[in-house]
């Protein structure tokens, strides 16, 4: 009896276990169905007679520090917050002396600070483990639900920032080349979002950054941490994000971005060696900041707050080197009929490198920018019913080889 009832306990339990597995598989067939095929236009570098500035609107004495990558202890720690409580975080970037540290959980908006004048909502979506396809969105309205996180072509990465563009006021793609979530060709094609993540400790996309520049998309980058435990120094004030804005108000913050007037700081000393908090609080407090970005003519004047500068690169197409200058106050770059982009790597120290945003070419005064992606109706139910064929003789090859093995039991 007791053998009998063990019996129909686990059977009991492996139903439980194949329906909420179907339903799951279910779920995300529903979801890998309805994404369009795109039919992609051919991506053309910049061009044009007009140069864009992002700086143009640049008052150097409104620079704050800003950091929007950062995980608190949700879903009992399986999302790897570990020890980040939201007052330890608080605690720890006030004490750096940041203006803004964004909680940007899994698939979660974090409430936390939501009656504070600065308060940005923010999460990290996608579901991905191996092959982490992931999104911080900014200004966040909602969580979308959906993902895709077995595989992602271009299509579903392109339609992922296409849907959550429409809850968030920016999507960016996160630790780029972390597990090759996004690869380096992949961004010859995607289009539609502003902002880059560029530096992160799991994966800094500078590749990346240069391929979308290369093939006309005007992306703007961005430094996080993307803290998982607080406690550890050696995760926290290692990326952040000057943005020049005369507050904290979430709009000229936003429009700022925006408008690319903003640049990102790696600190590379963190990288190489321990430091203890003290010393962090000090490189952060002493950082030097960018005091001049000016096109005069076709000339680029760059300058910061630092008596000279260790090391000032521009760079242009493809990524390549235009010109390398060290141990200056000030440094500039004609920009060439050639040239369809050029942005600035400034080494302040050997220790602190600024990464600031492109100049770019653009045939009109008023930059447009252009998207790439075009959904291709009969592709689009090509594919779905390639996917319901191959679903469905799936089921049916499982259901014959069931019977099959019932029908051979004596």
């Amino acid at each position: 009896m007791f053998k009998s009832v063990k019996n129909k306990f686990f059977r009991s339990l492996l139903i439980v276990l194949v329906v909420f597995f179907g339903l799951c598989l279910g779920f995300f067939l529903l979801a890998y169905l309805s994404v369009p095929a795109y039919k992609f236009k051919d991506p053309r570098p910049f061009g044009g007679d007009y140069l864009y500035n992002p700086y143009q609107d640049m008052n150097p004495d409104q620079w704050k520090k800003y950091h929007f990558h950062c995980h608190s202890r949700k879903y009992f720690g399986l999302t790897n917050g570990r020890h980040s409580t939201e007052t330890a975080i608080d605690s720890l970037y006030q004490t750096l002396g940041y203006d803004h540290y964004g909680i940007s959980d899994y698939m979660s908006i974090n409430p936390h600070g939501v009656e504070s004048e600065g308060y940005i909502p923010a999460y990290e979506h996608g579901y991905g483990l191996l092959r982490k396809t992931h999104q911080i969105c900014i200004g966040a309205e909602k969580v979308w639900r959906i993902d895709y996180p077995f595989m992602q072509n271009l299509n579903m990465k392109q339609h992922a920032i296409n849907k959550l563009g429409e809850r968030c006021r920016f999507v960016m793609p996160a630790h780029a080349s972390f597990t090759q979530g996004y690869k380096v060709g992949d961004m010859k094609w995607l289009s539609n979002y502003r902002l880059l993540e560029i530096m992160n400790p799991f994966g800094n996309a500078l590749e990346h950054w240069d391929m979308a520049l290369s093939n006309g998309h005007r992306v703007y980058g961005l430094g996080d941490d993307d803290t998982h435990n607080i406690r550890n120094i050696r995760e926290v004030g290692r990326n952040l994000t000057m943005i020049n804005t005369p507050d904290l108000d979430p709009e000229n913050v936003y429009e700022a971005l925006e408008k690319g007037n903003s640049y990102t700081v790696e600190f590379v000393s963190f990288f190489c060696f321990p430091m203890s908090l003290e010393e962090k609080i000090h490189e952060v407090g002493n950082l030097a900041h960018l005091t001049r970005a000016e096109l005069v003519g076709d000339t680029l004047f760059i300058a910061t707050s630092a008596e000279r500068m260790h090391e000032v690169s521009f760079i242009g197409q493809g990524g390549k080197a235009l010109k390398t200058v060290e141990n200056v106050p000030e440094a500039f770059y004609v920009i060439h009929p050639e040239d369809t982009y050029v942005r600035t790597r400034i080494d302040l120290n050997e220790r602190n490198v600024l990464y600031l945003n492109p100049v770019t070419r653009h045939p009109t005064p008023i930059v447009v920018d252009r998207r790439l992606d075009e959904i291709n109706e009969a592709q689009t139910w090509l594919y779905r019913l390639v996917y319901v064929v191959a679903f469905l003789a799936m089921v049916w090859y499982l259901f014959k080889k069931a019977k099959e093995r019932k029908e051979a039991k004596p």
